[in-house]
């Protein structure tokens, strides 16, 4: 049955590839040099459908972990490398989970409505940790204003934390893409003139951070997912040396680590739970270049956080 499953979905993404081929062929290199701007958004709009679709069919079939993780690593991703040698068109798809990384918006938003201050060391970790990397000089500066993102007062945290009083696009109380980050990169530059925040460039961020929902429910950082980098930075002052994450969190007996646990929901895949993947579709001719990046979520097959800067 298990073989079936990956045959299918090896079948699938082999449809996938021979579908764009067939797109790209459809279009003739004389037929671009005369389409307009809106033609070419139009094809690309139908090369996006044609995945979501696909993702839909190969992602429906997931029930288990290994199912999951044969999706992830041995389903190629198509790189946006080589143009089409008669249409020019350079198409590519690539996907990475989510789920092992933290969710900067449920973290900040937790921090907020830990009034009684039971859990905040814990959450605030991650951010001081990460920040420690890059030698900031006002790291406490730098969570405050994040923190304020979230709450929908005008309260100012720290000195000039209130982001929102000079940005509305922070009114929302969440935080949807690194472009949005770099906002909050730029104030704090503003306000401290540190510019090792600059340092902080979108793929190191994203190697551990993600925007997803503030709901506790559906929180869940995959340990089969997440790398020694993400889990070192929930942790106290040692660092968490195991070649098995979900066997030390699951089985452990040990007070702070069930209280981690807890807090950060850490498990292994199962299917109730909400499961995103980013995923990045490419779309490039001689005159129209489009690169959209987007969540998926495996459990209701929506798109989410398109991040409609990360284009052209």
């Amino acid at each position: 049955m298990k073989k079936a499953i990956v045959l299918l979905m090896t079948i699938g993404f082999i449809a996938l590839i021979s579908a764009l081929v067939l797109v790209s062929l459809s279009i003739s290199k004389r037929s671009f040099d005369e389409v307009v701007y809106l033609q070419a958004r139009n094809q690309f709009s139908v090369v996006f459908k044609d995945f979501i679709m696909i993702l839909n069919n190969n992602t429906a079939k997931i029930k288990k972990v290994e199912e999951l993780n044969y999706f992830l690593d041995e389903v190629p991703d198509i790189p946006p490398i080589l143009a089409e040698p008669k249409t020019g068109v350079t198409i590519g798809f690539e996907k990475m989970s989510q789920m092992g990384k933290l969710n900067v918006n449920y973290l900040l938003d937790q921090i907020r409505l830990d009034v009684n201050g039971t859990k905040i060391e814990d959450l605030e970790r991650p951010f001081h940790n990460y920040f420690s990397r890059f030698s900031l000089k006002s790291p406490r500066l730098l969570l405050d204003i994040f923190v304020d993102t979230i709450d929908k007062d005008d309260m100012e945290r720290g000195a000039y934390s209130e982001i929102a009083s000079e940005d509305y696009d922070f009114r929302e109380g969440k935080i949807y893409s690194y472009n949005h980050v770099k906002k909050i990169f730029d104030h704090y530059y503003k306000v401290s003139n540190d510019s090792s925040i600059y340092k902080i460039e979108r793929e190191l961020w994203e190697e551990v951070f993600y925007f997803g929902d503030t709901n506790k429910s559906k929180q869940f950082l995959d340990c089969e997912q997440s790398e020694f980098s993400t889990m070192n930075l929930i942790t106290q002052d040692e660092l968490i040396e195991s070649e098995n994450f979900c066997e030390l969190f699951t089985n452990s007996e040990d007070q702070y680590l069930k209280k981690l646990k807890d807090i950060y929901n850490i498990s292994d895949f199962n299917k109730t739970n909400q499961y995103l993947i980013q995923c990045t579709i490419t779309f490039n001719t001689e005159n129209f270049n489009r690169n959209v990046r987007f969540d998926y979520d495996i459990k209701t097959g929506k798109v989410g956080n398109i991040d409609k800067n990360f284009q052209e």
